[in-house]
């Protein structure tokens, strides 16, 4: 029986949209530089929602990457890597959507 490979397509671009994501808010090279906080300082945007302590809004500003990268999953499902992205994206999104904003509640109580 011959296997086939699922094709490239659309849906791949989920997984490079993914990839995006988390090269948003990752930390790079030694001086631990952020392309969300470059950006948001260019664009002269808190990065905190209280000034230098609160949310983290260039973290919930991801949910864009990982909706897009769920959605581009969903609707290519038969491509090349949609799974992994539809997954990986959809965990992102559930832990930026319900569970971070559970720290904020917390620090407010706590703090």
């Amino acid at each position: 029986m011959i296997q086939q490979r699922k094709p490239l397509g659309i849906g791949t671009l989920s997984l490079l949209v993914l990839a995006i994501g988390f090269a948003f808010n990752f930390s790079w090279g030694t001086a631990k530089v952020q392309i969300s906080h470059y950006l948001f300082n260019l664009l002269n945007l808190p990065i905190y929602s209280d000034g230098h302590q609160g949310f983290h809004i260039p973290f919930m500003v991801a949910i864009i990457f990982w909706l897009s990268s769920v959605l581009i999953a969903r609707k290519y499902h038969s491509h090349f890597g949609t799974k992994v992205a539809y997954k990986v994206g959809g965990f992102m999104l559930i832990f930026s959507v319900m569970i971070f904003p559970l720290y904020g509640i917390i620090w407010v109580i706590f703090h």
